[in-house]
């Protein structure tokens, strides 16, 4: 009894120290503001690769930034676009975060991308077959992956601009199916009992996750979870075509493993706000939800790619939360916690 009490008091003072500490660092970093000039000058390229082995095209849209010494190199992110979505959705976030000093690379996985919702005069019918096909399921993951593979490649090769990239320093993003995909990609146990974990992977942005209820049991999907991970939703994130409605988008964040979890909950936030491509009139609050998740995301970006000790501080202290403010709510797991198995 006596062990559990000291065992309790040195967590809990050990957390209330780190979070003193935290605080008194994260007042020197700021994120760089949506919308400014930045460090950088954004630039953008599109690109086709062609997967031989599956018989597959997998294009890209490429952010980078220009500009500054040559020799510099840069931590890469690959955003996994959503369900009916193609290579330029998340545009915004691509180009600020090309100007903060980061490559982005957004991937459309073809057979669940804007193709399926534009041969159709029942959109919703095909989308909802594409989201919970097998094939789809398996196909993103491996295209996250094959482009790393090709990024390594260009890289050896000297292409411009992966010539610049740090791919030591690798982040994953996505939006609905993408953040299914690249939650797979880190880790996650994806319906059908499969996951395309790649160790590489260093961080982990999730807009408006999927919940695979009923597929597999939560505690064993997102065991394995290593990566620290940043979840982003909105209290009207209900699912168009699928299941999963706002207040089960916090599950992953409440079951997630890994050190380091964060959730911001946006208050009115819907599921089309994060793709920054509405078909049809913008919401009210797009810009100002956009510009949170811009700021945030690359404040996230910071502490876990860049290893900015002012931008951990700020992410894990008091200054993310103010930084939101009354339009949002943010949750964070900032102590390391024993990893637990899914092997029985």
């Amino acid at each position: 009894m006596f062990k559990r009490i000291a065992l309790l008091w040195v967590v809990v003072y050990g957390f209330a120290l780190s979070s003193a500490v935290a605080q008194a660092a994260d007042s020197s970093y700021e994120p760089q503001p949506f919308g400014g000039s930045g460090l950088y000058t954004a630039a953008a390229m599109d690109h086709m690769w062609r997967d031989v082995q599956r018989n597959r095209d997998v294009p890209a849209r490429i952010y980078y930034p220009t500009g500054g010494d040559r020799s510099q190199k840069f931590p890469v992110i690959l955003l996994s676009t959503g369900l009916g979505q193609s290579r330029s959705d998340c545009d915004y976030l691509g180009r600020h975060w090309a100007r903060c000093g980061y490559v982005s690379v957004h991937v459309q996985h073809l057979g669940s991308d804007s193709a399926v919702r534009q041969k159709t005069l029942r959109p919703r019918k095909e989308l909802r077959e594409a989201f919970y096909s097998p094939q789809n399921i398996q196909d993103r993951p491996v295209d996250v992956l094959f482009v790393l593979a090709e990024l390594d490649a260009m890289q050896r090769e000297g292409v411009v601009p992966i010539d610049r990239c740090d791919l030591s320093r690798i982040g994953l993003s996505g939006h609905d199916f993408g953040a299914q995909t690249v939650l797979g990609v880190a880790g996650q146990v994806l319906p059908g009992y499969v996951s395309y974990a790649e160790p590489r992977v260093k961080a982990v942005v999730a807009m408006g996750a999927p919940v695979p209820l009923g597929q597999v049991p939560l505690d064993i999907a997102f065991a394995d979870m290593a990566s620290p991970c940043l979840y982003i939703t909105g209290t009207a994130d209900n699912s168009i075509v699928a299941t999963t409605q706002a207040n089960q988008r916090r599950l992953p964040f409440d079951h997630a493993a890994g050190p380091d979890q964060f959730l911001i909950t946006f208050f009115g936030s819907d599921h089309l706000v994060y793709s920054g491509n509405r078909r049809g009139p913008a919401a009210a609050n797009d810009v100002a939800y956009q510009r949170l998740i811009a700021e945030c995301s690359t404040a996230f970006w910071d502490a876990y790619l860049k290893g900015n000790a002012g931008a951990r501080a700020w992410v894990t202290g008091h200054a993310l939360t103010d930084h939101v403010g009354h339009v949002g709510r943010v949750e964070k797991k900032v102590e390391s916690s024993p990893k637990r198995s899914s092997k029985a």
